[in-house]
């Protein structure tokens, strides 16, 4: 069923290997936990649009609901008292316009209740990461496909995101800013989001800016990417003398160790 809806959206399952990946590439899922926090997001909004229903039916007469006196301005149901409308070869009065109302409601709600709910899977199934030494890829969407590849080189800035519900799931976010290319003004407004990758709901985001880091390091060491950019990366601070970059190194080595291990485990669970 899967793949005939991806043929039918002409989308590919997976997102093509960016040209210059090399063979440190790794590719994976945002963590299954992020499916539950997709839930658990929803709920909500069903939740508000339900009782935005209920009001609604309550004001088209269907439900019964006692209101503040300072509320009360009239029920639909008494406005359209009444009210008897001819049109081609049929007549539409009160109660038939109501009937009209209360069905385009209930129905619209229904529906789109229906339909989020059946894309929040495919939407996770369809969130997928690349990452290698010298290039990312993230690929998202289902009906409208968002995907974006950036160069490690190229990476200016790196934040760890992690609200209340990431923190109790054990997940959090990784942003990752590149060089914008000296646009300027409107343009900038407009394209500023392209150069802003989001790995949303890892189990390890540390893990993933620790091997980020290192590999913009050896990109800063074979004189690629932007030299100012480095200490702020790196997080570092003072001269970049030998003894320094040699403990950021092997600190960094540890961290993608770290990964290689989270994203191999995520990996047999997916396979499983």
């Amino acid at each position: 069923m899967r793949q005939q809806v991806l043929r039918f959206l002409r989308v590919e399952e997976r997102p093509a290997v960016p040209p210059d990946a090399g063979p440190t590439l790794v590719t994976f899922r945002a963590s299954r936990r992020f499916l539950t926090l997709s839930v658990i997001e929803w709920l909500p909004k069903q939740l508000g649009g339900l009782v935005g229903l209920v009001v609604s039916l309550a004001a088209l007469g269907v439900l019964d609901l006692s209101f503040p006196s300072f509320l009360q301005f009239g029920r639909v149901e008494d406005w359209l008292d009444g009210i008897d409308i001819q049109t081609l070869s049929f007549t539409l009065t009160g109660p038939t316009i109501l009937l009209i109302l209360e069905s385009f409601a209930v129905g619209g709600y229904v529906i789109q209740l229906v339909v989020t709910g059946l894309l929040l899977k495919p939407g996770w199934e369809m969130r997928w990461y690349m990452v290698s030494d010298e290039c990312l890829r993230i690929r998202e969407g289902l009906f409208r496909v968002r995907e974006q590849t950036m160069t490690v080189a190229n990476i200016q800035n790196m934040n760890i995101r992690q609200g209340p519900l990431q923190r109790l799931l054990g997940l959090a976010e990784l942003e990752v800013h590149t060089a914008g290319g000296g646009v300027k003004g409107d343009e900038k407004q407009q394209t500023a989001d392209l150069h802003v990758g989001h790995f949303r709901g890892l189990e390890d985001a540390w893990a993933l800016r620790g091997r980020l880091r290192l590999a913009l390091a050896r990109c800063r060491d074979a004189g690629l990417g932007d030299p100012d950019d480095a200490s702020g990366v790196m997080g570092g601070g003072g001269g970049p003398d030998e003894r320094s970059l040699a403990d950021t190194a092997h600190a960094l080595r540890d961290e993608a160790r770290r990964l290689r291990a989270v994203l191999e485990e995520q990996g047999r669970g997916h396979g499983a």
